[in-house]
């Protein structure tokens, strides 16, 4: 079998209300679409961040992707995506996407789930966390949280509505001493749950260390990037005993577990297998940490279902994944593949796929429809916050 083409497609699907977070906001989400082609027919399905950059690395990919046979993944990872060349010109999120669709299609020419190609599975289904934003309100002018209390009075219906047994609480917008109080409360709500906090890495090391401190009764789940910089975490990690860290920022690579270990800089790396070049590598990246005593979870881009189905399969196959991965998917309105978005069943989990590769399919009408809102949204799902236009926002903000 040898690969004969490669296409994407920017999409643009609106979210309930805009998200904020600690440089900006997503007024909704934007991916790419990638489709791989064989000359047996059979078409691998791919996906990654949206942007004008991502397209140009998927332009200089693609003529270097044609002849290969897909089932060679190491072959082409070192002619696409050698380490020199992620570390040094960021090619691993196209690169990522093409991985997707090679496995994809090996699951196809072999009538297996990705997760069968990975070694196989050890979970049937995947406990997501509940991603809870400060939000400003839509053009409904529904769905704003901007305080303690409506952050709980969403969380409750969250919770009702899908059954998470775990929440994130997304920091670093608000004062920290006002977002203090919103854990404070959410923890109150719902006692029983595990409450992780992410300001983006948004904090000093001292306004970490003094968070740290006044939630340290508060059965804090983990503190996910309080600070930026792996000599910056581990400081925070050694001034606060008790306190769990977590990384997908300063620790985001394969390289990065190495000193990651030898700093003593964390006790729970969030995989990715965008950012980590592809769902094999980071499968080996899990491994290497469960080799070195290293809990894992996994970080969420805000996908859609190709990449939703790419994390279940990962995920379906780490010992090690003790911590519910991150997943912003319940605040997207629609999706790209046929039957819409993939269910939460009971206690916020989603079944692994057992259809061959990935286990989706795309709605065509769907990706032209949000393809034609990618047209208007030239800026992707990032942008500047629409409360402070034309401000800067330096790190840290405290």
């Amino acid at each position: 079998m040898r690969i004969t083409d490669v296409r994407w497609t920017p999409a643009y699907i609106p979210i309930e209300a805009p998200l904020r977070y600690a440089f900006g906001s997503h007024p909704g989400f934007s991916r790419i679409i990638v489709e791989v082609i064989t000359d047996e027919g059979l078409i691998g399905l791919g996906e990654c961040y949206g942007g004008p950059s991502r397209e140009g690395q998927l332009a200089e990919m693609r003529p270097q992707l044609i002849g290969e046979d897909p089932f060679q993944l190491e072959r082409i990872r070192w002619k696409l995506a050698a380490p020199t060349a992620l570390k040094l010109f960021g090619h691993v999120l196209g690169f990522a996407a093409l991985e997707f669709a090679c496995l994809d299609i090996q699951g196809h020419a072999l009538g297996k789930p990705v997760s069968d190609l990975l070694g196989g599975r050890l979970r049937n289904e995947i406990p997501f966390a509940g991603y809870l934003f400060y939000r400003y309100a839509n053009e409904e002018k529904r769905g704003e949280i901007g305080n303690a209390e409506e952050m709980v009075g969403f969380a409750r219906e969250l919770v009702k509505k899908h059954g998470f047994e775990t929440l994130k609480y997304k920091n670093g917008v608000l004062p920290p001493e006002e977002e203090i109080e919103t854990f404070i409360a959410l923890r109150k709500a719902f006692p029983k749950l595990k409450i992780r906090i992410d300001p983006n890495a948004a904090w000093t090391v001292t306004t970490a260390v003094r968070v740290a401190k006044k939630l340290q009764e508060y059965d804090v789940e983990y503190f996910e990037d309080p600070v930026w910089g792996m000599r910056s975490m581990a400081r925070v990690n050694a001034k606060t005993p008790g306190m769990l860290l977590a990384s997908n920022m300063s620790v985001f690579a394969y390289e990065d577990l190495a000193p990651t270990v030898l700093l003593d800089i964390l006790d729970v790396v969030l995989l990715d297998p965008h950012w980590y070049g592809g769902i094999t590598r980071a499968r080996q990246a899990g491994q290497l940490c469960e080799g070195f005593g290293i809990d894992v979870g996994m970080h969420s881009g805000a996908e859609f279902g190709i990449s939703q189905a790419a994390m279940i399969h990962l995920a379906a196959t780490l010992p090690n994944l003790v911590a519910a991965p991150d997943s912003h998917y319940h605040h997207l309105t629609d999706d790209i593949i046929e039957g819409g978005k993939l269910p939460y069943l009971a206690g916020g989990q989603m079944a692994v796929p057992t259809g061959p590769g990935l286990g989706v399919k795309l709605d065509r009408d769907k990706l032209a429809k949000y393809h034609e809102l990618s047209k208007k949204r030239q800026m992707g799902s990032w942008i500047e916050d629409p409360k402070r236009p034309g401000a800067i926002t330096v790190q840290p903000k405290w």
